[in-house]
């Protein structure tokens, strides 16, 4: 039996971090497990934050490694920046601002271990704020990741669940550098579809990625961050607008996710083979939003189509996970008669 420990990197990307950089630092340091090596890329801090990194890496228990861009990235092409450079088999992606708990790179390493197929492995996290005051509230709760989207992930078909909506923070996720090498460049031009989104999308076509039940980091919340949980403030649609307004006003939110699903789906193209069986659902899901996309003028013209989709069930199928049956069916008569 082999003795072989796979190298451990942990990829943190910073940016004028210094009011918590140190105390995340700290709970790297304190890790049960601890890693191989850090490597911090800053992009542009015109605070401390380079000092104080400096200043840890100088009694630090493992390489601490700085990399300062001449130019902003910004966070997608920082992160592939960061983790290029790593030297490890495992890679932990680390925000500047948050505290893992013990025992989180080797819970996440030991689901490597035991799952050699996988290439990424994410947990849950506790929403604290910027003191680490608990929130009261778990990330999976705000993404809605529940037992029916864990029970459906854990059947193969986690990329259902990503349809809807991504559910894997970066900073509760690791990574096999080997993953990461295959699946260069990371997107930079949609919008929201950062680095952790592809590494996650790319990983459920391919049935490449668990997830472990358990909190593992403090997610901290606060106003500098940035990225966190905040939620997008939807403006409603009243009934009446909804009939008088421009049939064109009604298709533009459908045609941007057409447009931009058809970009990922662009991008997956380049490094998964289009015979991959999720890659079908993709392409199924893609064909539904530009087909109500297109949906003519004509309200008699637009029943045809409209049909042919509920009868396949996409209606039902492509649903946000909270609509109700009477949900489903309203929003598949409203694509014919707004």
């Amino acid at each position: 039996m082999s003795n072989y420990r796979p190298l451990i990197s942990v990829a943190m990307c910073t940016y004028n971090g210094a009011k918590f950089v140190t105390e995340q630092l700290e709970s790297i340091q304190n890790q049960t497990l601890l890693p191989d090596e850090l490597v911090v890329c800053d992009d542009g801090s015109t605070d401390n934050t380079v000092a104080l990194v400096e200043q840890f890496g100088k009694n630090a228990p493992f390489p601490v490694r700085i990399f300062q861009n001449e130019h902003k990235l910004g966070v997608t092409k920082n992160f592939e920046k960061a983790l290029t450079a790593c030297q490890g088999d495992l890679l932990f992606l680390a925000d500047q601002d948050d505290y893992w708990l013990p025992e989180k790179v080797a819970h996440l390493s030991k689901a490597f271990s035991e799952n050699p197929s996988v290439n990424v492995v994410f947990s849950d996290a506790l929403l604290v704020d910027e003191y680490t005051h608990s929130l009261q509230k778990h990330f999976w709760e705000v993404v809605r990741f529940g037992p029916h989207q864990q029970e459906q992930w854990k059947q193969g078909r986690s990329i259902e669940v990503l349809l809807v909506g991504n559910r894997v923070a970066g900073c509760t996720m690791a990574v096999r550098k080997s993953f990461v090498n295959a699946i260069l460049p990371f997107p930079s031009d949609i919008s929201e579809f950062l680095h952790d989104t592809w590494m996650a999308f790319v990983a459920s076509l391919l049935n490449q990625i668990v997830f472990i039940p358990k909190v593992l980091i403090q997610y901290r919340q606060h106003c500098a961050q940035q990225v966190g949980t905040q939620q997008k403030s939807l403006q409603s649609v009243t009934l009446t607008s909804r009939f008088s307004r421009p049939h064109s006003a009604k298709l533009a939110p459908l045609q941007q996710q057409a447009d931009e699903l058809r970009k990922i789906y662009t991008h997956l193209s380049r490094v998964i083979p289009n015979s991959a069986p999720n890659f079908r659902i993709l392409a199924e899901k893609l064909h539904f939003l530009e087909t109500r996309a297109h949906l003519p003028d004509n309200r008699f013209r637009r029943i045809w189509p409209t049909l042919q989709q509920w009868r396949k069930g996409n209606y039902h199928r492509f649903a946000d996970q909270d609509a109700t049956t009477t949900g489903i069916l309203l929003t598949a008569l409203g694509d014919i008669l707004e």
